[in-house]
C-alpha cells in the first residue's frame, strides 16, 4: 500500500457551514466540554441539541447559511478534540467512492480540491477499509453497546 495522501486543511471553515450531521455521544461531548473548561451541562446548553436517539448534535448559528456553533472567529473552538465526523474529513465514504460527490465537495473545500479524487480513492482500492456509511450509526452502535454494559 502506498502512503496515505496528505490532506492539508486550509482552515477556511467551509465544512463548518450549513446544517450538517455533526453528532457526539456523551463521551465526545464531555471531551469537548473539558477542553473548553466548561461543565458538561453548560456546554450542552451553549452548543448542543439533544437527539431522541440519545446522541447530541452540534447546533448551528441562527443566521442565513448557519455554521457550527463551535466555529468562532474563523476557527474551531475544539479542534484538538473535534467530533468524529470532523476528524474523519475528507475520508468519508461518499468522497472516496463517488467522483461526483468528491467534485461537489471540492468546490467548497480548497484543501480537498488540491488532493484530488484519484489520490484519495487509491487508498481504498489498495486495501484500506472503507469509512463507515454513517458516523452517526457508529456512535449509535457505541451508545447501544455502552448501555448494554451498564455505561448508559
Amino acid at each position: 500500500m502506498t502512503a496515505s495522501p496528505d490532506f492539508r486543511c486550509v482552515m477556511c471553515g467551509e465544512c463548518c457551514r450549513g446544517r450538517g450531521g455533526v453528532y457526539l455521544d456523551r463521551a465526545g461531548a464531555a471531551e469537548c466540554a473539558g477542553f473548553l473548561g466548561l461543565a458538561f451541562r453548560r456546554f450542552e446548553e451553549l452548543f448542543l441539541e439533544r437527539e431522541p436517539s440519545g446522541l447530541y448534535s452540534v447546533a448551528n448559528a441562527p443566521v442565513p447559511g448557519g455554521h457550527c456553533l463551535l466555529f468562532k472567529g474563523g476557527l474551531c473552538l475544539v479542534h484538538p478534540v473535534k467530533p468524529l465526523i470532523c476528524r474523519a474529513w475528507p475520508r468519508l465514504r461518499a468522497l472516496v467512492t463517488d467522483p461526483e460527490a468528491f467534485r461537489e465537495a471540492s468546490e467548497a473545500c480548497p484543501g480537498l480540491g488540491r488532493l484530488g479524487f484519484a489520490a484519495l480513492a487509491d487508498e481504498y482500492r489498495e486495501g484500506r477499509p472503507l469509512p463507515p456509511p454513517s458516523f452517526k450509526a457508529v456512535l449509535l452502535a457505541k451508545l447501544r453497546s455502552d448501555c448494554g454494559r451498564g455505561k448508559g
